[in-house]
């Protein structure tokens, strides 16, 4: 049975972030999103940078159709939900 992973990376704008405690409340919609999910971790970059944040989403699964729709559905989620706006999207397919 294989595992499929899927890793996406988000570099967004997130106004008004300033600070480390700015990036923890525009990211919290998204931690508890992820929290209440049983196949997707989350881990945000320390902050670096005025008005930025970047987060690792990790999606993973035993069927790899199951993995694309529930990453997609989460990136759907997260433009809908975090104020703000994404400025790269890398994702990558990992095997187990």
């Amino acid at each position: 049975m294989a595992l499929h992973l899927r890793l996406l990376q988000l570099e967004m704008y997130l106004p008004n972030v300033s600070s480390t405690s700015d990036l923890t409340k525009a990211l919290g919609s998204l931690k508890r999103f992820c929290k209440d999910q049983h196949n997707i971790a989350m881990t945000a970059e320390p902050f670096r940078e005025s008005d930025h944040g970047q987060v690792s989403l990790v999606v993973l699964g035993t069927e790899r159709a199951s993995v694309e729709r529930e990453s997609e559905h989460l990136l759907t989620w997260v433009e809908t939900n975090v104020t703000g706006q994404t400025l790269k999207l890398s994702i990558q397919w990992k095997f187990q």
